[in-house]
């Protein structure tokens, strides 16, 4: 743990203040009266870092809503759940691989739909990052997503954000110059040092992933963690500041853990459990869950299959999990199925802000 101070939800009301200082015993606070007293007790010992750091701390998990704001196009986060639509114009994609693949007409036709079934950002990507998969060569990337996006620009129009899934610098320059409006970057900008000047240089928004291993690697052998929820926060917090060092402005960071990058199930079920942790960074929360594999281990392992769901048999078991991270504090979920997410998350969230007169 980095930082001096970690506040922790303990339920709806009640947060503890968790010091790294042995000497500092841990505190309960239940409402800002609480945290005053704390704060005042800690400038009296002089331990004013402590308290600037709890303080801001405390702001940041009480932020309910945010703004992406790029070249005219506004999202608002916080009122209701956002919806990021994936594209893989892959041929081994984990779920979708090969379905846009060098078929131009119907990707565009796949944003459309998207679309149209309220997605608020499509996420287009030309390299598959699923465990085991292979880098693909820089120009063979740029020949995947780039016609793509032009394609859509000139069919579809500017009045929507598109997210360009990479971590090459200079994948994410040519998508941005071509009408791309952020950059989703697996690595949260560790694999490739440039990718901050360009998101620095087209002040661009810039979704800060967290990865550990490669995904070539990243899953062939056991991966372990003291605290994942603590190592993701100081991973993330770490490459946040990265960023801000080299340009970026505070307000272009989104932030995600990263669910099976360098996860084991168990790592992966503790994220989304605790993903209002993530809320002292006080950045909007993205998380991708949509089909991934801990949900069909889970589904084989305690339903009795035979045999793991494929992905596309995985749509309720994702939609279980993406309730549970909606309710934590996600503001942005990734997902295949937009229709069905976004009638899913209209209940959940017009339910949650749902008013007893």
């Amino acid at each position: 743990m980095d930082r001096l101070v970690f506040l922790k939800p303990i339920n709806t009301t009640t947060f503890k203040a968790i010091f790294r200082d042995p000497l500092l015993r841990p505190v309960e606070i239940r409402n800002e009266d609480d945290l005053k007293d704390l704060v005042c007790y800690l400038k009296s010992e002089g331990k004013n870092q402590i308290a600037k750091e709890l303080t801001q701390q405390w702001v940041n998990i009480n932020k309910k809503h945010f703004k992406i704001n790029y070249k005219g196009k506004f999202l608002n986060l916080g009122d209701r759940t956002a919806l990021m639509g994936i594209l893989n114009v892959t041929p081994d994609s984990f779920s979708d691989g090969g379905l846009f693949y060098k078929k131009i007409d119907e990707a565009v036709y796949r944003v459309s739909q998207m679309l149209d079934e309220g997605a608020d950002i499509i996420d287009i990507g030309g390299e598959s990052t699923r465990p085991g998969s292979k880098p693909v060569p820089l120009e063979e990337e740029l020949e995947r997503v780039i016609p793509v996006i032009k394609a859509i620009r000139k069919e579809l129009g500017n009045n929507f954000l598109i997210s360009i899934d990479t971590y090459k610098s200079q994948v994410a320059k040519a998508a941005l110059d071509e009408g791309a409006d952020m950059v989703n970057d697996i690595s949260g900008m560790s694999f490739d040092v440039n990718m901050v000047n360009v998101v620095a240089e087209y002040d661009c928004p810039i979704i800060v992933n967290h990865i550990k291993g490669r995904p070539e690697d990243m899953q062939k052998e056991k991966v372990y963690y003291e605290d994942v929820v603590e190592e993701i926060i100081d991973f993330l917090d770490n490459q946040v500041k990265f960023g801000k060092k080299h340009g970026i402005r505070d307000d272009r960071f989104i932030i995600d853990p990263g669910i099976g990058f360098g996860k084991e199930v168990e790592h992966n079920v503790e994220i989304v459990k605790r993903l209002e942790e993530f809320k002292i960074l006080g950045y909007p929360i993205l998380i991708g869950i949509s089909r991934k594999s801990f949900i069909g281990k889970i589904l084989k392992n305690l339903l009795g299959y035979e045999n793991m769901p494929l992905p596309r048999e995985r749509l309720y078991g994702t939609l279980g999990a993406t309730a549970i991270a909606a309710l934590n504090g996600a503001n942005i979920i990734r997902t295949h199925d937009i229709k069905q997410t976004r009638e899913f998350l209209t209940l959940i969230d017009t339910i949650r802000g749902y008013r007893v007169v």
